[in-house]
């Protein structure tokens, strides 16, 4: 019989190697470079939420000075998803209730001297944030866009593991909600669109 117990080594523990991979990240950064961490998830914070939404509106008013499609869609993607993913992030924080990593692992490993934004780990709030950013941009970029938005949720990632505060599950739980809330809410920016431009062409 499948217990929680069991279920939790498997899905969340991965039978011990979350740790293990918290750990080996942990000791891959050089003495000296724990700024590097700290200024990645800076950048990747959810707080820089509302600069996006400014830096996305001055690309689609370039766009349409250039005459080519606007970015209304990616915009409405991101303005709608980031608000659900962040809430349904928090509520999964409180009902798994799973501990930081320091908490658990005390001394034996980094912690960030900024205190966290709450108490448990599951999923990452920076990387909810980062996923909803990836995935509403996803389909306007090209392969270098696309390679560089990888990059950058990865160093964000990584970023969060090396400060002490997130397993690497808890990354990825993050990534993979935020994109799951811009693909819930991708039908939704289409109908804001199509009535933006319905409004628009009967003005």
């Amino acid at each position: 019989m499948l217990t929680s117990e069991t279920a939790r080594r498997w899905l969340y523990d991965w039978g011990g190697a979350n740790v293990e991979i918290f750990l080996a990240i942990q000791r891959s950064l050089p003495e000296g470079w724990n700024w590097l961490p700290e200024l990645l998830s800076a950048i990747g914070s959810y707080w820089g939420a509302p600069a996006v939404v400014v830096l996305l509106l001055v690309w689609q008013r370039l766009k349409i000075r250039q005459k080519a499609t606007p970015l209304s869609v990616p915009m409405w993607r991101f303005v709608l998803a980031f608000p659900l993913a962040m809430a349904t992030g928090a509520l999964a924080k409180a009902f798994f209730a799973l501990p930081r990593p320091f908490v658990l692992l005390g001394d034996s490993v980094y912690r960030a001297a900024s205190a966290p934004d709450s108490r448990y780990t599951l999923p990452s709030g920076h990387s909810v944030y980062v996923g909803v950013l990836v995935a509403a941009l996803w389909p306007e970029l090209g392969r270098t866009g696309r390679t560089s938005l990888l990059l950058f949720a990865a160093a964000v990632g990584w970023s969060r593991i090396v400060l002490g505060a997130h397993y690497p599950a808890d990354v990825i739980a993050g990534f993979a909600l935020g994109w799951s809330c811009v693909a819930a809410v991708g039908p939704w920016a289409q109908r804001f669109v199509r009535g933006q431009l319905f409004t628009g062409a009967n003005r």
